[in-house]
């Protein structure tokens, strides 16, 4: 049990009309609908956000057309132990030899992968723009493959998407997805050392989702 005293890493993008969306995707609007300087009783705020908006979860049926949606998906699936693997900042796509290297222990069942991609989130509050980069760093279709054969059940990027931009993404996708690996994305491990966490991690409760934001927060174990 983690004691009480443990510090707790809040791994959640924040989410503004700031955060970067997928080229394809309209863009994330957080805008008023109500304000107490303008005589009104409450401040409210509309959002305006695609399922894959800030950090966010990746249902099965996301890629897989008779996958499961995201009700279909037990919540004891997102949370529970993880390893946080560190990945070098001047590897540029994600293979097998760089897992391999990463010490990552036998029995890992959620993997989430620091990479060079957290150095954007780092010190941003969602208070200034940031442009979606195209060079990101992604999970290569075999490296995708490695993931499960070795038998993990969830694996976490810290960019907008799991596989790299361009072709390959797609492959990614439903390499995991397909085999029934969750995935978790845009997430900021920038403060995160490598090694044994829990992960807590609560999407929305979306009826018919093929993905949800989310919250999700690291515990040391």
């Amino acid at each position: 049990m983690t004691p009480a005293a443990a510090p707790v890493y809040d791994i959640t993008v924040p989410f503004s009309a700031f955060v970067p969306t997928w080229p394809s995707h309209p863009p994330t609007r957080v805008e008023p609908m109500s304000r107490i300087a303008d005589g009104r009783p409450s401040n409210v705020s509309q959002l305006a956000i695609s399922t894959h908006a800030g950090t966010h979860v990746d249902a099965n049926w996301h890629y897989v057309d008779d996958g499961r949606k995201l009700l279909e998906i037990p919540l004891a699936r997102w949370n529970g132990p993880c390893f946080v693997a560190r990945i070098p900042d001047d590897v540029r796509k994600i293979e097998p030899a760089h897992l391999e290297a990463a010490n990552i222990p036998a029995g890992t069942g959620r993997l989430l992968l620091r990479t060079a991609n957290s150095n954007e989130w780092a010190g941003w509050n969602g208070d200034a723009p940031l442009a979606f980069r195209q060079d990101y760093v992604g999970v290569g279709d075999d490296a995708a493959r490695w993931i499960v054969e070795r038998g993990i059940r969830l694996v976490g990027i810290d960019y907008l998407s799991v596989g790299p931009y361009g072709d390959e993404n797609r492959a990614t996708h439903r390499t995991l997805l397909g085999n029934d690996v969750l995935v978790l994305e845009t997430i900021n491990l920038s403060g995160v050392e490598s090694g044994a966490y829990d992960l807590i991690c609560l999407p929305l409760k979306i009826a018919i989702g093929d993905g949800a934001p989310a919250r999700a927060l690291l515990t040391p174990r």
